[in-house]
């Protein structure tokens, strides 16, 4: 029937437009990553402790690295998008190229202990924004 495929053709362009007009109404109160046209930097150190339940802590350089591997940080929008993931190095700590925007900075958070994460930073362009971050492990 003719008159059946231009209802769904019609019925599926206005459930289109619909779609479209709820995300930017969603996203409006936030600003979208991308809005400049330089990116931005956000680095700074991380320190994960204590990594024994007594001292002096005898652990090799591998086993420190997994610690920081198992709690990478993860960098999304106020709005809840994924911007990207990154793991800080023991010695030199993380460093990010983002576009200019707000970003909350997070840890997958696990088991006992804690960090004084989530954070929010503003990135504009060509700066770098340090966010220097301490995570407790719990142990004890």
């Amino acid at each position: 029937m003719p008159g059946m495929d231009l209802s769904r053709s019609l019925f599926i362009i206005i459930l289109i437009a619909i779609t479209i007009a709820v995300a930017i109404l969603l996203n409006a109160g936030s600003p979208l990553p991308g809005s400049g046209n330089a990116n931005g930097t956000l680095a700074g150190n991380v320190t994960i402790g204590p990594l024994c339940p007594v001292e002096p802590c005898s652990i090799s350089r591998d086993q420190i690295v997994a610690a920081y591997a198992a709690r990478p940080l993860m960098i999304t929008t106020p709005g809840g998008v994924f911007v990207g993931l990154v793991t800080a190095d023991p010695d030199t700590g993380y460093s990010i190229s983002v576009r200019p925007g707000t970003y909350i900075v997070d840890i997958p958070h696990q088991g006992i202990g804690g960090s004084d994460l989530p954070k929010t930073v503003t990135v504009r362009p060509g700066e770098t924004v340090r966010l220097d971050i301490n995570i407790d492990t719990g142990i004890r």
